[in-house]
């Protein structure tokens, strides 16, 4: 029964996806044929009408190919990673990861584990149901394409927005400029109010979600790190009602999701091991916005692995043409897999836990140095703790 539901489940899934490609080929007929055909090529220049069905058909290839790409790469899988040696166990050297310098932690000094996968979690990776495995550097799960989105389709699904932007942009931008020259002839074309309704819904969304995506680039944000800042304020405004009821007794608010937005960090001290809070809007991992748009289009979406001589103003425009530009972008990125492929291959790591330790590393996401410097700072003025697993030892 529970396999027949998540069939069902994934099946479900789909209903989406396969609204927006029926979608797209109704406004395909409106726009091409009702406005460009029989109003724009009929009554006024042929030559429009086939910019027109160039520019809307280049639009739609895009979408289409991006789509498929952002379907086929995936979100990035994460490999499956042993526990961490917390405990220093020299017997257990070749099956567990050495403990990094400063992990992410929970408030008692454990790294992030995920028991669906039993798997150490790297930062900002995320179990997605979906899916059913971690996702390297999690951002969403896109109901209208019907596939998360994470490391390795980021650039996809951020071209993807694009190219749907602009179709609807074009189509608004034409239907305007001929509507009224219908109208005058005494034709209603229907399908011109069907496209303005496309439009007024889709427009808005898509340039919304766009903004916000350019914006989480140049921070080295992802769509959790902004949703967990939403909670964070609604759970503050809750908490300031909750004080506010002994004045007005009608006030109930509704109680959010509990969220302070207090993180942790585990930092090696000598040879101890210390707990170390912070707030998410510190940002440990933004490396500042013009490395941030390098590192997506020549890093692999990742925030380390380049000499400091590599962000050049150069590979800024570069990395700026490439995400603008459609498909030129691809060979990049199968230059980039084939770079990590090589990384990982038995000739350089014959033992297994040494590739595991070179994918661990290769996969996790590096701390910048203001973040590195106040966490320092906190340890060097005893704003730390011990960790649970450490009390007890000597120092």
């Amino acid at each position: 029964m529970t396999a027949v539901t998540n069939k069902l489940a994934k099946y479900n899934k789909l209903v989406v996806p396969i609204g927006i490609v029926f979608g797209l080929a109704y406004l395909n007929f409106a726009l091409n044929y009702s406005l460009g055909y029989k109003e724009v090529y009929k009554h006024h220049s042929n030559s429009i009408a086939i910019i027109l069905w160039c520019l809307s058909g280049f639009c739609q290839i895009c979408i289409f190919v991006y789509w498929f790409l952002i379907l086929y790469v995936g979100p990035g899988k994460s490999p499956k990673f042993p526990q961490l040696n917390l405990y220093n166990n020299t017997d257990s050297v070749d099956e567990l990861l050495p403990v990094p310098d400063v992990f992410l932690c929970d408030e008692f000094g454990f790294p992030q584990y995920d028991s669906h996968t039993q798997s150490i979690k790297t930062d900002r990776s995320f179990y997605s149901k979906n899916l059913e495995y971690i996702v390297l550097k999690y951002d969403h799960h896109c109901l209208w394409v019907g596939k998360s989105i994470g490391l390795t389709n980021y650039v996809y699904f951020m071209k993807f927005c694009f190219w749907f932007l602009s179709l609807f942009i074009i189509m608004l931008i034409y239907t305007a400029c001929y509507t009224r020259s219908s109208i005058s002839r005494g034709e209603i074309n229907h399908n011109f109010i069907i496209m303005y309704i496309a439009c007024g819904l889709w427009l808005p969304m898509i340039l919304a979600l766009y903004i916000s995506h350019l914006r989480y680039i140049c921070l080295n944000m992802t769509t959790l790190d902004d949703i967990t800042l939403g909670q964070r304020k609604r759970y503050e405004r809750y908490k300031e009602r909750r004080q506010s009821e002994t004045t007005n007794p009608c006030l109930n608010p509704r109680k959010p999701r509990k969220e302070k937005g207090i993180r942790y960090v585990s930092v090696k001290k000598d040879n101890f091991r210390l707990i170390v809070k912070y707030d998410i809007k510190e940002r440990p991992f933004d490396m500042g916005w013009r490395r941030n748009w390098i590192n997506l289009m020549f890093n692999g979406n990742r925030n380390h692995g380049r000499s400091d001589s590599y962000y050049t103003n150069t590979k800024l425009i570069l990395s700026i043409i490439l995400f603008l530009c459609p498909f030129i972008e691809i060979p990049v990125e199968m230059r980039y897999r084939q770079r990590q492929s090589h990384q990982f291959d038995v000739e350089n790591y014959p033992k297994s836990i040494e590739r595991t330790i070179a994918e661990y590393d290769w996969f996790s996401s590096k701390y910048n140095s203001a973040f590195l410097t106040r966490i320092q700072t906190k340890v060097d003025e005893k704003d730390c703790y011990i960790p649970s697993y450490l009390v007890g030892k000597e120092l």
